[in-house]
């Protein structure tokens, strides 16, 4: 006997009550306000169940199957059902279980995510006080070290305003030891390059413009010999490995010269410094303090920079705790989002077993003299597969 051949057993219909007895308040207009239909909790029940088997992670033939089997065999009790209308309720059953252990793994693993927020947020916080005393301390230092350059500046204006005829009298020496080291080092350099010109090493494009150089400084140079002057530009043309000895001996003269220069400089500059020393004698105080303002401008720039990398440092462990309250507040959401989900398979599945322990005999004794519901053929690929 195949499954749509299959005879269900006769249903048998209780009349209520009183049902043959006709009374004449029925058709009495009534004048009281319709009463609202109550609600069918078998196919509330079926709705329940329905919605949640949407969620099943199968394909879309294979999930529509499922719902038009269900939907046919859900309402029925347990008497009305055939082998096959029980092999639907079984995999309802076992796709509304598998939901439940699915939304109660993800409840488990929201939870788990939320376990040690209070201590992640405790070690947060302790990281952002202890950037405020940080922070605290930095600026207070900061402070001090700003009120120690205002004093030791207003100490050294005033000792500048005593020694103002010193002050003068030592700027005039060190601007003299400036003119000279100037010209000290133009000699320096004139040598340099002279030394390279004998030497071979400048490249050959540029030395016609590195001898005009070294000619033009020479021939405005107090004291060197003019008639030498004239006999160089050719001779340093090359090298001093292919001059002849005369050449040579122009050119090493050049050098000569350039060397007592500088040797002469040099005099003159240890005399510009120790005229500036000795102007400095009678500024004692005032140098003290130039040296002790300089120190502590130093140490209120350092003490500056400790401030602001003092600064970053809060900011940043204040954004980490913004961020880590962020991302508590989306776990929290995922977490209720997890126990709703939970929520919803635990009713469907408590919908299901309501449904699947109905009883024909209950069923009689609610409906009175209605039908009750007969076995309904299941679709024709429900009926012919049984793979799901």
């Amino acid at each position: 006997v195949g499954f749509f051949d299959h005879n269900p057993p006769p249903v048998k219909h209780t009349m209520p009550r009183h049902a043959n007895v006709a009374t004449k308040k029925a058709s009495v207009k009534s004048t009281k306000k319709p009463v609202s239909k109550p609600v069918d909790p078998v196919g509330a029940s079926v709705k329940s169940v329905l919605a949640q088997l949407q969620k099943c992670a199968l394909q879309d033939s294979a999930l529509e199957i499922l719902l038009a089997s269900a939907t046919v065999t859900l309402p029925l009790e347990q008497e009305n059902r055939a082998p096959m209308h029980e092999q639907v309720m079984t995999w309802v059953a076992q796709h509304l279980h598998v939901q439940e252990q699915e939304a109660a793994l993800g409840l488990a693993k929201a939870n788990e995510s939320l376990s040690s927020i209070d201590a992640e947020r405790a070690q947060l916080a302790a990281a952002v006080a202890k950037a405020q005393e940080g922070r605290d301390r930095a600026e207070e230092k900061l402070k001090s070290a700003t009120a120690v350059t205002v004093e030791r500046l207003a100490a050294l204006d005033a000792q500048r305003e005593v020694d103002a005829a010193g002050l003068a009298a030592r700027r005039e020496k060190e601007v003299a030891a400036e003119a000279v080291l100037k010209v000290r080092e133009s000699v320096e350099g004139i040598q340099a390059a002279l030394s390279e010109l004998m030497g071979g090493t400048v490249e050959e494009k540029q030395v016609k413009k590195q001898v005009q150089k070294v000619c033009t400084f020479l021939k405005k140079a107090e004291g060197f010999d003019s008639a030498l002057l004239s006999t160089l530009p050719p001779i340093l043309q090359k090298p001093a490995s292919a001059m002849s000895q005369f050449e040579q001996s122009a050119a090493t003269a050049a050098v000569d010269w350039l060397k007592a220069r500088i040797a002469k400089l040099n005099e003159e500059l240890g005399g510009a410094q120790a005229a500036v020393r000795e102007a400095e004698t009678g500024l004692t105080t005032l140098v003290g303090l130039e040296k002790s303002h300089a120190e502590a401008t130093a140490a209120e720039e350092a003490a500056s920079q400790a401030v602001s990398t003092a600064v970053d440092a809060l900011e940043a462990a204040e954004k980490a705790v913004s961020d880590f309250d962020a991302a508590t507040e989306e776990r929290r959401s995922e977490r209720t989002v997890a126990e709703g989900t939970l929520a919803e398979a635990k009713a469907a599945v408590s919908e299901f077993e309501k449904l699947r322990m109905r009883s024909q005999k209950v069923v009689d004794v609610e409906m009175g003299d209605a039908e009750a519901v007969q076995p309904t053929a299941l679709p024709v690929e429900m009926a012919c597969d049984e793979t799901m």
